[in-house]
């Protein structure tokens, strides 16, 4: 009986402790694009009054922290960490510093974005001839084949017919296929969209893949 008891309360543990792990990114955010203009701009956030710490792509905001966007042309981009399809835009402003509570944040509307759900042996139909922005750092600027430009954000679906502009040196741009695989593309670098679909080498005078 008293084994039984024993192992009993060790598997209430276990369960409560898988529980605390599941748990540990609720309310969190996830960076997953980041555009900083100067050397002043540092995009970042605290809890509860405490210093300001940078924010880097990939970083997961905690849920008690504000952000803080500090200079008017910079932005970020971060999603719910439990939930890939949702997005929330913050952008710098010309009157000051703009500091939004992770909790606000989620409170508010996000921008809806999908992504392929297809597999290495059954790409998804849907996504044919089509790149997915899953992450980037920088300011990256897709040109239709009709000449728009606009910057690159979070879920943007890149048609084979475009081209791609990074701008700055180490600046990183990360594209989804419709089977799912990605691929991290760094600048600065011009290339069109079809390039990648295609696997060729983007740096031609350069030893990298």
């Amino acid at each position: 009986m008293r084994t039984i008891l024993k192992a009993g309360v060790l598997l209430l543990l276990l369960l409560a402790a898988a529980g605390l792990g599941a748990q540990s990114t609720a309310g969190t955010l996830r960076c997953v694009g980041l555009y900083s203009e100067t050397s002043d701009g540092q995009v970042s956030y605290r809890i509860a009054g405490g210093s300001w710490v940078v924010i880097k792509v990939g970083d997961t905001i905690p849920a008690r922290a504000e952000i803080r966007v500090n200079v008017d042309r910079d932005w970020i981009e971060v999603r719910p960490s439990d939930n890939v399809n949702a997005v929330y835009e913050i952008d710098g402003s010309e009157s000051g510093d703009v500091i939004r509570p992770v909790a606000a944040i989620l409170k508010s509307k996000p921008k809806i974005v999908n992504f392929p759900k297809g597999s290495a042996g059954s790409p998804d139909p849907k996504y044919k001839d089509k790149l997915v922005v899953t992450q980037y750092l920088g300011r990256q600027i897709y040109i239709t084949s009709d000449g728009d430009r606009r910057d690159i954000k979070y879920g943007d679906v890149l048609d084979n017919t475009g081209k791609v502009r990074i701008i700055a040196i180490n600046n990183t741009l990360t594209l989804m296929k419709a089977d799912r695989r990605v691929t991290t593309v760094v600048g600065p670098l011009n290339f069109d969209v079809e390039q990648v679909l295609k696997n060729e080498n983007l740096y031609k005078y350069l030893n990298v893949q």
